[in-house]
């Protein structure tokens, strides 16, 4: 009798197209629907802001340098917002992520031999956008993985505040930026127990910045089927530069929020 190996092949298929999608409703953390969390953030930033000198010059001829740069210390002092909306379906997810920030530090002028004597305070005001589509590699029942690739808009404005020295009546000096980075990251979620689970997103950006990059980890505590505290911290980096403006910087801090699921 002649043997037929192919002979169970399409009973094969048939079982394999039954149990994937089996499999992916039976990961924890990733039921399918829609997740949206506003956050609140305490930010601080540390690194260094450039904005046109144009108006700085106090007479004298000074030979100011057409870009005044000044540098910052992470201090966590000023409150931001954060909203974060998710799409799950069985493997496909999708997200939109911004982070309004306004956050003002004093710092020091990089050019100090330039204008002795003058306190300066800089600050960063703005949003930055992300938007991304990814893909769920595996999971199981402590937790999943994806990859997620998508762009990343920022709109920021640079402003540094000078007073005394050689500016005793003050003056302030401001640029404004907006570009767009492509991004790819990874999303790993992790179910400790029923009630708490941890969510951990990390990504870098190249594009028109120089480098780019971010971790945002939360853990949320549930205290129901559609609602849970979420707190974490956010870490973003960035590093954009112009002739007239510059911002090599990070901005972190806590954040703590309420997910809301549907």
């Amino acid at each position: 009798m002649t043997t037929r190996p192919y002979r169970n092949l399409p009973a094969l298929i048939a079982l394999l197209t039954i149990a994937l999608p089996a499999a992916a409703d039976s990961v924890p953390g990733w039921e399918p629907g829609l997740t949206i969390v506003p956050y609140g953030w305490l930010a601080g930033m540390k690194g260094k802001i450039g904005t046109n000198s144009a108006d700085l010059d106090p007479g004298g001829d000074l030979g100011l340098p057409r870009r005044v740069d000044v540098i910052v210390d992470d201090e966590l002092e000023e409150i931001g917002f954060m909203f974060f909306g998710e799409w799950r379906g069985e493997r496909w997810h999708a997200f939109f992520d911004s982070v309004w920030a306004n956050v003002a530090q004093d710092g020091d002028i990089r050019f100090g031999n330039i204008l002795p004597g003058t306190a300066v305070r800089a600050g960063i005001d703005g949003n930055v956008y992300q938007l991304a589509v990814g893909y769920r590699l595996f999971g199981g029942a402590a937790g999943s993985m994806s990859l997620y690739g998508g762009a990343r808009y920022y709109d920021l404005l640079a402003e540094a505040e000078f007073q005394g020295g050689l500016l005793p009546g003050g003056a302030t000096a401001s640029a404004s930026q907006s570009w767009t980075d492509g991004v790819i990251g990874a999303r790993w979620g992790y179910r400790i127990n029923d009630t708490w689970q941890g969510l951990v997103l990390t990504d870098v950006g190249i594009g028109e910045s120089d480098l780019s990059w971010q971790v945002f980890a939360t853990i949320a505590w549930r205290f129901n089927e559609w609602g849970a505290v979420a707190g974490g911290y956010r870490y973003l980096a960035l590093d954009y530069e112009t002739a007239d403006y510059k911002a090599d910087l990070s901005l972190q801090g806590p954040a703590i929020g309420l997910s809301i699921r549907f």
